[in-house]
């Protein structure tokens, strides 16, 4: 491990320290794009729930439980698996691109698509028999059964989706950001028209928002293909002959790397899951789950912008170290943490200046309003320390270290914060808001264990392996 670590392209400059002010100003723009096609790729989650709970029929109540069911069983066994190997990519396309080497995006490219497609192998199985796995977890049967369908139409777009997000990646690291925000605005435009026309006006029902979001995927990949080969014709230069013995040779450093990205996203997607589930145990255990639902909402809305900054971040420290610039690559990770820590400063106190505002935005029930309006305090700390935890995970993604922050997230979470959550909310007794307090000391000592570690790489070590990679 290179502990203690240049760009002859389009997002590289010869070596020199950049000024905190230009590469704030280029991180922030390279970010915004990428923002708005996170915050349109987590809104069907939210839509089709809205969707749903606009159906006119006795069967309302269970069919909303239903589909809330299915987005919190899908975003655990499907999008944080899809999203997490993807980033595989973030560390070889930016590296190789900023090494002057897009031929080896045509590997890189079949080696992606086989690794994407053994992946979607467990992904369907889980999927396929989500209804029996809900069961086994003790969930009641007809709300499984109603949640297995759900999922079961929603299946047909996880290929679809899966290859959209590797195809994103290589389209990022070369610095185009902007068309994957328009085709997914675009794309949550059909997934809302269809997906109400479906719910409301045919026989479909409920899984109407399900089919709507498939052709949405679908829809994705589709203009993905056709910016990537028509429009911006760049995969000429990709050098894509596909040779099964040199694609199959790429997929074990496809795994290498993809795999710690995808545990970094389920540990912590999951530990916040987990949450959940021990709010579901306490006492008026009906308020405690709404309260924590809209602490989860508000942590996953707030948090977006920085995933956004740690991809443009990623980008740039990749393609600099590919290009043999570590120095530059080492300037542009503290800068990107000095801009992270100033914005999050203001939304951790927009948080807490717009308290009592934010749960009426996402529910109609007085108790869970007022309570909600205050617990909200107690996730602002988090929401700081997760922005610059973003900023962090980004930089092991470039540096090709994903596997040290899976395991510090491991660590953190399932060691430190989750069970200190426990001690807070129920031992304690200090209920939802003690819950949060309490996990935030896991997101701490993660920061912690990062700082120490980011502190002694060796970034003309880490220049030096991508370079041997290429």
């Amino acid at each position: 491990m290179a502990i203690d670590t240049s760009e002859t392209s389009p997002l590289v400059e010869p070596e020199e320290v950049p000024t905190i002010w230009e590469e704030a100003l280029s991180l922030t723009v390279l970010a915004g794009p990428i923002v708005l096609t996170l915050f349109m790729e987590f809104v069907p989650s939210i839509t089709n729930i809205v969707l749903v709970g606009q159906m006119d029929t006795p069967n309302l109540k269970r069919y909303v439980d239903a589909t809330a069911m299915a987005v919190m069983y899908t975003n655990i066994t499907s999008y944080s698996v899809g999203l997490g190997m993807a980033t595989a990519l973030d560390t070889l396309c930016t590296q190789a691109f900023g090494a002057g080497n897009l031929k080896k995006f045509g590997v890189l490219l079949q080696s992606a698509i086989l690794g994407m497609s053994l992946t979607l192998i467990p992904v369907s199985l889980l999927n396929w028999f989500a209804a029996d796995v809900l069961k086994a977890l003790g969930q009641e049967p007809a709300l499984a059964d109603l949640t297995g369908t759900f999922v079961r139409v929603m299946l047909v777009g996880y290929p679809p989706l899966f290859f959209f997000e590797a195809l994103k990646k290589f389209v990022q690291a070369v610095g185009l950001t902007t068309p994957m925000a328009i085709m997914t605005a675009l794309g949550n435009l059909l997934h809302i028209s269809l997906g109400y026309y479906l719910s409301q006006y045919t026989s479909v029902g409920y899984l109407g928002p399900a089919l709507a979001l498939s052709v949405f995927e679908v829809a994705l990949l589709a203009s993905m293909v056709l910016y990537a080969t028509w429009w911006n014709p760049m995969y000429s230069s990709w050098s894509v002959e596909w040779s099964w013995a040199t694609a199959w040779s790429h997929v074990p450093q496809f795994f290498h790397f993809g795999v710690p990205g995808m545990l970094m996203m389920l540990i912590e997607w999951g530990a916040i899951e987990l949450l959940t589930l021990v709010a579901g145990l306490m006492a008026n255990h009906i308020l405690t789950i709404g309260v924590n639902s809209i602490l989860a909402t508000t942590l996953n809305l707030f948090y977006m912008p920085y995933f956004g900054l740690s991809a443009a971040a990623t980008i740039r420290m990749g393609n600099l170290l590919g290009a043999n610039q570590p120095l530059k690559a080492k300037s542009i990770m503290w800068i990107a943490f000095r801009l992270t820590f100033g914005f999050a400063l203001i939304t951790a106190s927009l948080i807490v200046l717009l308290s009592p505002v934010l749960p009426r935005l996402m529910i109609n029930d007085v108790d869970i309003v007022q309570r909600a309006s205050t617990a909200l305090y107690y996730i602002a700390p988090l929401h700081l320390v997760d922005a610059m935890n973003a900023i962090c995970q980004g930089s092991f993604r470039a540096i090709a270290k994903q596997g040290i922050a899976s395991g510090v997230n491991a660590g953190a979470f399932y060691i430190v914060g989750v069970p200190i959550a426990v001690l807070f909310g129920l031992y304690f007794e200090w209920s939802v808001e003690g819950l949060w307090a309490g996990f935030s000391f896991g997101s701490l000592s993660a920061f912690v264990i990062y700082q120490l570690i980011l502190r002694r790489v060796d970034w003309t070590i880490l220049a030096n392996e991508a370079a041997d990679r290429w």
